[in-house]
């Protein structure tokens, strides 16, 4: 599982240090995908492959177009991470992401993949999550007596 809420740098190579506790989960590979948001999801080989296999599942029996397998693959990259807990970042996902070498990075944990932000969407979107249903207003009147409780 990954979880909590990591700044990291952005080094002028592109690099982006993982946070030590997910090195382990993810091994010395992983794939980064470019979801449609605005951010990176950064995944296990396996959970890749699982989301791969749903998503051709979902395109034999009809559910999904075929166009969406070539969304998938075009939009994701294979990384190696390195000694360091490092992963490389190519310029297209860099720009998908808004995240410019030797800028900042907010890296937060989604439960089945990490998830890597700007920071300044990461703000926007963090305070969207906030934002609930009013608050109902009960009318609490006996029925019998018509007395507020």
């Amino acid at each position: 599982m990954f979880v909590g809420e990591y700044d990291r740098s952005v080094d002028g190579n592109g690099r982006l240090a993982l946070p030590s506790t997910f090195r382990d989960l993810l091994g010395d590979r992983c794939f980064v995908t470019r979801h449609p948001l605005g951010y990176l999801a950064l995944t296990s080989t396996e959970a890749f492959g699982a989301g791969a296999a749903e998503i051709l599942d979902k395109v034999r029996r009809g559910e999904l177009p075929e166009s969406a397998t070539r969304n998938y693959g075009v939009n994701s990259s294979l990384l190696s991470i390195d000694k360091q807990g490092r992963i490389t970042l190519d310029a297209e996902s860099q720009r998908h992401a808004g995240l410019a070498d030797g800028g900042t990075a907010i890296i937060a944990g989604a439960l089945d993949c990490l998830q890597i932000w700007r920071p300044s969407r990461f703000r926007t979107i963090r305070g969207e999550d906030d934002v609930k249903q009013p608050a109902r207003v009960w009318n609490d009147e006996d029925e019998t007596t018509g007395v507020t409780a």
